[in-house]
């Protein structure tokens, strides 16, 4: 069975507090005032019309966050029945490293486009899978190893590479490259990659362009 998931609010009075209702959580629109709300996830399966699955959430959640919930519904639902999902469609907005992480891992293939900051590649440089570097190929031709993990201002984990200072402080790129005051070029990436790198492969196939942009 292929599924579609799609999110739905139930809006609130404009207010940022019920005292007969502490559970509604503000949430935020652009070009709309917050307000509180909830946060409805329905699954539905494309073929046939038929609702699979249906939750509440609190509205300060995002929709990627909400995924793996209405997913496991969905499976449990339709298991009742000896019915499998194969594939699951769902806008941007359900992008996330733990979304496409728990399709996998259900064996699930999902069609979710990569969210706006993904770059699956970066100018310049090249990634070398086996060495886990990036390699530049321009200038000095310097090489960026893995340099650890670290946590940003965000919470995100990222995954750090750093060319030395030696490689890079003569090359004529450095200050249009790395900037005017550094002497290193540093790139990062975030440690699901690899889920939203199979995704962009997977999205750019003529079965994706038909059923699910």
């Amino acid at each position: 069975m292929n599924m579609v998931i799609l999110s739905v609010q139930s809006f609130y009075p404009i207010t940022h507090y019920s005292p007969t209702d502490p559970d509604a959580r503000i949430s935020v629109k652009p070009g709309k005032a917050r307000q509180l709300n909830y946060f409805g996830q329905l699954a539905v399966d494309d073929a046939h019309h038929v609702i699979t699955g249906a939750m509440a959430n609190f509205a300060d959640k995002r929709d990627s966050q909400c995924l793996p919930a209405i997913l496991d519904q969905a499976i449990n639902n339709l298991a009742q029945n000896n019915i499998t999902i194969a594939e699951i469609g769902a806008d941007s907005a359900y992008s996330s490293g733990l979304a496409l992480a728990h399709a996998e891992q259900n064996n699930i293939t999902a069609y979710i486009p990569n969210f706006g900051q993904y770059r699956n590649s970066r100018e310049g440089f090249i990634y070398n899978k086996e060495q886990d570097q990036y390699e530049c190929q321009r200038g000095n031709k310097a090489i960026l190893p893995f340099k650890g993990i670290r946590t940003d201002s965000k919470g995100y984990d990222k995954k750090i590479y750093r060319s030395s200072e030696t490689d890079c402080k003569n090359c004529p790129l450095r200050k249009s490259c790395a900037g005017e005051k550094t002497k290193f070029k540093k790139l990062d990436d975030t440690v699901d990659k690899p889920y939203y790198d199979r995704m962009h492969e997977r999205m750019q196939t003529e079965y994706a362009k038909k059923w699910f942009v």
